[in-house]
């Protein structure tokens, strides 16, 4: 998001009697009080969660619904076809009312090839690699195409043959079969296929606010390593393979590479409610709440309730003062100032302004 002359208020920007959304010359946009706001004040719900992930190892003891969370127990309400636990009937119904029926069979398709493969088959941690540039990420995600291409002729129905309104039919060959067990075979990496559908579903379900996401700030160069590149190409092969046929024409680079890009800089850590958030177990893209910027030093503060972020007055806010959060956990917000730096460096790509780290 670059300053500049644009005055319009982006689709889905925040908005309230409380604070405006502007331009900025250093910040893109940012949000500013309009009136005087005492302390503890509600300024803002964010309730429009795009993306969500669960980590796998923590499914197990995260509500897929809520994120609850009981310090590591295991929930009592398991869906094993999807994947996902719960704690309790009725979050479980609520999260199937809100993926659709698509959405349960597109998670128990994938939950069922997951289970399928070796416990070897695990997303890739790699640290201090470099970034892939814009055009090797481009080559990437052509070639995933051109494998694409095969996968969806080896999984189109044939239509009949006195069928003459279909067009031109092409009739999957032993390559386009061979193309779909070669996407098949390759190595699965569930938390980003996780990314991948939870993103490519509240899209099919949400079409309406699509451009909520389109408007936040892109990151041209969103994967953190070559590794993690080929991850994001495989899930999307991953996903033709096996995803239900009314999914496939949703499935594409186009949308992938615009999750990865518009979420690099602008998800929310899913962490514990107690003990400080020191338990991270995922990550989700609130759009709404992305335009409140960074502080080290913030004077809103932010609090998850189940799917809904509630950010208050830290102190009393004067009319004109910029709204900000702060991106760095409890812990991370005791740290020194070099340390403080280092991380919002590397997690979100800036280096940091705000007056705590000035006035040092």
């Amino acid at each position: 998001m670059e300053g500049g002359e644009e005055t319009s208020l982006p689709p889905g920007a925040p908005t309230s009697r409380l604070f405006e959304v502007r331009h900025t010359p250093h910040s893109g946009r940012a949000i500013f009080a309009t009136q005087d706001i005492p302390a503890d004040t509600l300024v803002f719900l964010g309730d429009d969660l795009a993306v969500d992930v669960v980590l796998r190892e923590y499914r197990r003891e995260v509500c897929g619904e809520c994120f609850g969370y009981d310090r590591g127990r295991d929930l009592s309400v398991r869906d094993n076809s999807v994947g996902f636990a719960f704690c309790s009937e009725e979050c479980r119904d609520q999260w199937r009312d809100r993926v659709g029926e698509l959405g349960v069979e597109t998670w128990t398709a994938v939950e069922k090839m997951i289970k399928g493969r070796s416990r070897e088959d695990a997303d890739m941690v790699d640290v201090g690699l470099p970034r892939p540039k814009a055009e090797e990420t481009r080559i990437a995600w052509k070639g995933a195409a051109d494998q694409a291409a095969l996968i969806r002729i080896a999984r189109s129905p044939i239509p009949p043959a006195n069928d003459s309104d279909k067009g031109e039919v092409v009739e999957p060959t032993k390559q386009h079969r061979k193309a779909l067990q070669k996407a098949l075979m390759q190595p699965i990496s569930p938390d980003v296929l996780t990314f991948c559908i939870s993103g490519t579903l509240w899209k099919y379900n949400n079409p309406a606010k699509w451009d909520r996401v389109l408007a936040l700030a892109q990151d041209h160069t969103p994967y953190h390593s070559c590794d993690d590149l080929s991850a994001f190409t495989r899930s999307y092969l991953h996903m033709l393979a096996v995803c239900p046929l009314p999914l496939l024409e949703h499935i594409t680079p186009e949308t992938l590479f615009l999750l990865s890009s518009r979420d690099s800089h602008n998800s929310f850590g899913i962490r514990s409610l107690e003990d400080d958030g020191s338990e991270f177990f995922g990550y989700g893209c609130w759009p709404s709440a992305s335009y409140f910027n960074h502080s080290c030093g913030p004077n809103v503060e932010k609090a998850r309730v189940g799917r809904v972020w509630q950010f208050r007055a830290g102190k009393e806010i004067k009319m004109g003062e910029e709204l900000c959060i702060t991106y760095l956990s409890g812990e991370e917000r005791k740290s020194s100032r070099g340390t403080r730096m280092k991380t919002l460096k590397g997690n979100w790509g800036f280096e940091c302004g705000c007056v705590r780290c000035e006035n040092v």
